[in-house]
C-alpha cells in the first residue's frame, strides 16, 4: 500500500496540483513519468480508488491523503510489474515475467521506422484517433490502426500487441 501511495502521489507532485483530471493523472504516469503503459496507468488509478487513496468526482481525481507528506526516494521508479504481482498473488512471478509485452513507445519506434514518420506526428494522429474513439480502445491498438493508415506493415507486431492488450501469454 505504501508503494501505491508513492506512485499515486507522483503525478500530483510533478504537476504541482491538488487535483487532476483522469486523463491528466493517467497521462502523467504513462508519458510524463514513463513508468507504465496507458493501460497499467488506468489500472493504477482504479486500484488507488479502490484502496481509498484517491477519490473522483465528475472526472476529477483528488488524493485522500496529504501528498506533501509523502517523500519519494531520489530517482524513485516502481517495479514494472508491481501491480501484477499484487493483483495475482497466487500466480508464480515467472508466469508474469514470461509474458511478452510491447510498450506504446516500442510501437511508436516501430511505426516511425517502418513508415518513415516522425513520432510527434504519430502521437498527434494517435491522440486524434483515440479521441474520435472516445478512449474506448487501448492506445496500442489505436497506434496499429494509425500505422495501417500510413501504410505500415504491422504483421511483425500485431500479435505481440494483441497478447499485451488482451493479457494472453500465448494463443492456444
Amino acid at each position: 500500500m505504501e508503494e501505491l501511495k508513492h506512485v499515486v502521489s507522483a503525478p500530483f507532485k510533478k504537476n504541482l496540483a491538488a487535483s487532476l483530471t483522469e486523463k491528466d493523472f493517467e497521462f502523467s504516469l504513462a508519458f510524463d513519468l514513463k513508468w507504465f503503459s496507458p493501460k497499467i496507468a488506468s489500472e493504477v488509478k482504479a486500484r488507488a480508488l479502490e484502496a481509498g487513496l484517491l477519490s473522483m468526482k465528475e472526472g476529477v481525481i483528488v488524493p485522500c491523503f496529504d501528498v506533501e507528506s509523502v517523500r519519494l526516494p531520489h530517482a524513485f521508479k516502481p517495479p514494472e510489474n508491481f501491480l501484477e504481482l499484487k493483483e495475482k498473488p497466487g500466480k508464480p512471478v515467472s508466469a508474469v515475467r514470461n509474458r511478452e509485452e510491447i510498450s506504446f513507445e516500442q510501437i511508436l519506434d516501430f511505426i516511425s521506422a517502418d513508415a518513415g514518420i516522425n513520432k510527434q506526428r504519430l502521437v498527434s494522429e494517435i491522440n486524434s484517433m483515440q479521441e474520435r474513439l472516445s478512449y474506448l480502445v487501448d492506445i496500442r491498438v489505436v497506434a496499429l490502426i494509425v500505422a495501417k493508415k500510413f501504410g505500415c506493415n504491422i504483421e511483425r507486431i500485431h500479435e505481440k500487441v494483441s497478447r499485451t492488450v488482451l493479457g494472453f501469454s500465448d494463443y492456444a
